[in-house]
């Protein structure tokens, strides 16, 4: 689903964040509408995500799901849309191309500064993107059915059961992960 629902407007993640109250909301919804697609979705899994969306854009969203809401979802939504901000609001399209704006007196950041605080935001976000994962992996699909809905479809996206993942295969037994490269044939798994 990529319709335009957002399940937050600019005055929580104003009221929420140090974002200056003269940032215009226009450029602040694309970043969160990117930030629901890109990792809300995969949190929460295309029928839970649905569920969610359909329920917000009604105004019916209710019971467990206005909990997991307003204690989870808003604050992954809201730190993961502050570490996405520095570039679009700082480079923005013009009749002339790209420009950076700055007014009397402001110093622009650099490329190195805007990722520090990028990275910053990005830390935050990832807690509390690991508070949601955990909370639905301790309720195991109790509370949120979708959860533990995988699907039929192609497209759908199916939630992150794990809290953190590797890259590299650490070889506590001969079996690598599904998906890991085999580098030799082997002789005993758990």
């Amino acid at each position: 689903m990529s319709k335009n629902v957002l399940l937050i407007d600019e005055t929580i993640l104003r009221d929420r964040t140090s974002i200056h109250t003269n940032i215009d909301a226009k450029l602040l919804y694309p970043e969160i509408k990117a930030v629901q697609d890109m990792y809300i979705h995969p949190l929460l899994g295309s029928a839970l995500y649905n569920k969610i969306v359909a329920d917000v854009e009604a105004s019916t969203i209710t019971g467990v799901y206005k909990s997991l809401l307003d204690d989870y979802i808003i604050d992954v939504l809201i730190w993961y849309v502050m570490m996405q901000l520095p570039v679009p609001l700082t480079a923005q399209y013009w009749n002339r191309g790209v420009q950076v704006k700055q007014g009397e007196g402001d110093t622009a950041l650099s490329m190195d500064d805007m990722q520090k605080v990028s990275d910053m935001y990005r830390m935050r976000a990832e807690w509390y993107a690991n508070r949601l994962r955990l909370f639905l992996v301790e309720d195991n699909g109790v509370n949120y059915p979708e959860w533990d809905d995988d699907g039929n479809r192609v497209d759908d996206i199916h939630p992150s059961r794990r809290t953190f993942t590797m890259p590299v295969w650490l070889g506590d037994c001969d079996c690598p992960p599904k998906g890991m490269p085999v580098w030799k044939e082997p002789t005993k798994c758990r």
